[in-house]
């Protein structure tokens, strides 16, 4: 069986990212020690950076703080933790189903409640993320693979189509935000430059060889909730749950059923 993600053989699904954004945590630099330790078994590896910010004053650029991040990885490199004092990720490469996602995310934020101060902090963002890269398949475009409204328009008068990107908000029933990006290209640039790199490896997919001179597709959900919330594991789980499934929706409301078909089958 291939390594895709996700429960069909040959899913196109390659990262998948839940964010939580929070108020500022103090002394963040001296916490994560104890968080680190107690999934360290899990998530052995450990990288810092420090993000340096820019920004202007009267029309002249300005250096910033910086931002002290941590990046906590697992012993594959396929699933880790980035934090900082206001937001902490979890991210894989290495997606199997749902349930298993949620789980090892409740893991993560057991061990990360008890190193936050004593009167506790409020959560103003939760996100939920899912990146799938579309190949063609046997018989399939890309364009087989998603629905009308977003497929590529062929304007044979004026020239073979070289990229397409398309970028929609939605209101969602949640109350949250959804973006759907949609990007066609025959150039490699078609990564989201936002998520990649991200000190995890690459899924498998990812390594497939690439037709030349064909177009492969990208399909983005990035979808989101901002509102004030106690740090709360039952309530975070619960606004998570409801974001996946309207990830979920999108999904199947955004592929065809034969691309789906030919997802439940081995890679050649």
């Amino acid at each position: 069986m291939t390594n895709a993600l996700g429960q069909m053989p040959n899913a196109p699904l390659i990262y998948v990212l839940a964010q939580i954004r929070f108020t500022h945590i103090p002394r963040m630099d001296k916490r994560w020690e104890d968080f680190h330790e107690t999934i360290f078994e899990d998530y052995p590896n450990v990288e810092a950076e420090q993000i340096q910010q820019f920004g202007f004053k009267d029309g002249q650029p300005v250096v910033g703080d910086g931002v002290k991040r941590w990046h906590l990885v697992n012993e594959t490199r396929t699933t880790g933790v980035i934090l900082d004092a206001e937001t902490l990720i979890f991210h894989t490469t290495g997606y199997i189903t749902s349930a298993d996602f949620f789980s090892r995310l409740r893991h993560v934020l057991m061990a990360f409640s008890p190193i936050l101060p004593e009167k506790g902090v409020h959560v103003s963002r939760l996100g939920l993320r899912y990146v799938d890269l579309l190949l063609p398949e046997e018989d399939l475009t890309i364009d087989d693979q998603i629905i009308e409204t977003l497929r590529l328009p062929q304007l044979s008068e004026v020239g073979k189509p070289q990229r397409m990107d398309q970028v929609v908000t939605y209101q969602t029933p949640v109350g949250g935000t959804m973006i759907v990006r949609h990007r066609q290209s025959i150039t490699p640039d078609i990564l989201p430059a936002d998520i990649f790199p991200n000190k995890l490896e690459v899924a498998s997919r990812l390594k497939r060889k690439r037709p030349e001179n064909m177009m492969v597709g990208l399909l983005d959900y990035d979808h989101s909730l901002e509102k004030e919330l106690a740090f709360d594991l039952g309530v975070i789980a619960g606004h998570f749950g409801s974001l996946r499934e309207s990830t979920s929706t999108a999904f199947k409301a955004t592929t065809t059923g034969s691309a789906r078909q030919s997802w439940q089958k081995e890679a050649s």
